[in-house]
């Protein structure tokens, strides 16, 4: 048996939809995970560590040492309920619906306000925290598979 990763005092966890083709899946999940590192109180909570490369034009890439699970979720009321969980508990999260799509930004932006949340479907949603408690919020689902 594989020894448990050291560095999980916190983690990032991500529950995807499985009824949700895979590279809009892909496309969401770089949405949610780049809007959760903005809503951080402060990137050094991820813990950003520098790997450097042995060759001199590489730039060095930066990677969290936390641990990044990926989770499925059977349904699209498992992750509305998710969200909701996240938001009375504080956790840190970022969600991604099918408003979220569309020819703009701005029109996305206008689309995601006016949907009453029963008619969202749910791509993912990413969230970040204690382990204990994320862990907690996510027992019911299973890893990811692709």
């Amino acid at each position: 048996m594989k020894p448990m990763y050291a560095d999980n005092d916190s983690k990032f966890i991500a529950v995807l939809n499985r009824k949700i083709e895979t590279p809009k899946l892909m496309n969401a999940l770089g949405h949610m995970t780049v809007g959760l590192m903005a809503k951080l109180p402060a990137v050094d909570k991820s813990k950003p560590l520098k790997y450097e490369f042995e060759a001199s034009w590489a730039d060095p890439s930066l990677i969290s040492l936390y641990p990044f699970i990926l989770l499925a979720a059977k349904n699209n009321n498992q992750l509305k309920t998710l969200h909701l969980r996240a938001n009375e508990l504080g956790v840190c999260h970022n969600a991604f619906t099918d408003s979220m799509l569309g020819s703009s930004a701005s029109e996305q932006q206008q689309q995601t306000k006016e949907v009453e949340t029963d008619n969202l479907t749910y791509f993912g949603i990413v969230i970040f925290g204690a382990t204990e408690q994320l862990t907690d919020l996510t027992r019911k689902y299973s890893l990811f598979k692709g």
